[in-house]
Formats: structure tokens, C-alpha cells, sequence
């Protein structure tokens, strides 16, 4: 039986959880001391009276506590290890107000905007593959062409700042972010997906 350090953050998750692989890479990349509680999503386990009274109310992943302090979402746990985990790289959260709030600028239109719009042909796809449930051509067209636009404003923010990432020379949360919405989009395979969608618009089947 894994032996856990009792003084070490705790971060609940899932690895499909595109949030959660957030934190976890944060809490690798700094060489953080931590123990893992795997929430069992497709049980329902982030849904049960004693995770949301316990854990999180909301009923989703990730979560970490630290001590008796428990802190949910992915951006705001991933900025508290930042002010308070020495060995993250200061360039993750740099002090400097300017590149903060840039960084916060596309925090918040990765959350709000970019990743519901990859999520929108994700789901649907997957809902298809794996649940029978079918979809007509017009409803995935419309959610890829509102995922191709985000992906020309994703174009934008990215041409704003000299250098290979987000706000500049250097990754930062924000960086982390978007590598793990990426992710997501490489490992199902999405690409290929689109261009392949109709032999779920009827019976709903994986192939």
C-alpha cells in the first residue's frame, strides 16, 4: 500500500480532466511534494454527498488541500501554488502586474470562449462513439464553425507578444493551459473526426 506523506498537498482528480492535468503538470514542473485521490468520474464519484460536502460542492475536478485549506479550480489553484511552492519557476507567475493581467486576459478567454468551443465536437463525437447517441450534420457544423473561429481570435492573442509563448518568452500557466486543451484534441483524434463525421449521424456507433 502507497505510503502518503501526511503533510503534503492533495490533489483530486481525474487524468481525463483537462483541468486537472493542469495542476498536475504545475505540481511536476515544481517538483511539488504531493498525494493523488483519483475521483472516479464515470461513477459519479465527484457527485456523492461526501465529495461535494467534503471536497468540492460543485462536484468537479480538480481540487487540492493543503493542510485544512482546500482551494477548487483550475486557475486559482494553479496561481496559489504559485505564490506559495518555491521550487515553480517564478516565470510561470511573475510578479509583474502587466504580464499577470495578460495572462489573466487569456486565462479568462480560454475558459469562457476556446475551451467550450473545442468542447462542443468533443462531446458530440464522443456522445456518439461511446453513448449511441446521434447527431445530425448541421448540429456538428455548427460546432466545428464556431471552433474554427476561435481558433483564428487563438491566432490572434498568440501574435501579440514577441516570443515562443502566450505573453512572451516563457511559459506561464496560461501556457499550460492551452497545451493540455491541445492535448485533448491530439489524443482523440479530433482532426480526423470532423473529417470523418458522418458514420455516426445515424446510428449513433463507434466504428
Amino acid at each position: 500500500m502507497e505510503q502518503k506523506d501526511k503533510h503534503a498537498i492533495t490533489l483530486y482528480w481525474n487524468l481525463l480532466s483537462q483541468p486537472s492535468r493542469t495542476v498536475k503538470a504545475l505540481l511536476l514542473v515544481g517538483n511539488v511534494p504531493h498525494n493523488e485521490e483519483h475521483i472516479d468520474l464515470f461513477a459519479g464519484q465527484q457527485h456523492s454527498a461526501e465529495f461535494k460536502t467534503n471536497i468540492n460542492p460543485r462536484g468537479l475536478v480538480p481540487v487540492i488541500k493543503d493542510g485544512d485549506f482546500a482551494v477548487s479550480e483550475s486557475n486559482a489553484i494553479m496561481k496559489y501554488l504559485c505564490s506559495t511552492q518555491e521550487g515553480i519557476p517564478y516565470h510561470y507567475w511573475p510578479k509583474d502586474a502587466n504580464v499577470r493581467a495578460h495572462i489573466d486576459q487569456f486565462l479568462e478567454y480560454q475558459q469562457n470562449h476556446f475551451r467550450p468551443s473545442l468542447g462542443g465536437p468533443f462531446w458530440k463525437i464522443l456522445g456518439a462513439k461511446f453513448f449511441g447517441r446521434p447527431f445530425e450534420e448541421a448540429e456538428l457544423k455548427q460546432v466545428i464553425e464556431i471552433f474554427w473561429k476561435e481558433l483564428d481570435t487563438l491566432e490572434v492573442y498568440l501574435g501579440q507578444h514577441e516570443g515562443d509563448f502566450i505573453v512572451g518568452k516563457e511559459p506561464t500557466i496560461a501556457d499550460i493551459q492551452l497545451y493540455s486543451d491541445f492535448t485533448l484534441l491530439y489524443n482523440a483524434k479530433l482532426d480526423q473526426e470532423f473529417e470523418d463525421s458522418t458514420k455516426y449521424q445515424s446510428q449513433g456507433q463507434s466504428k
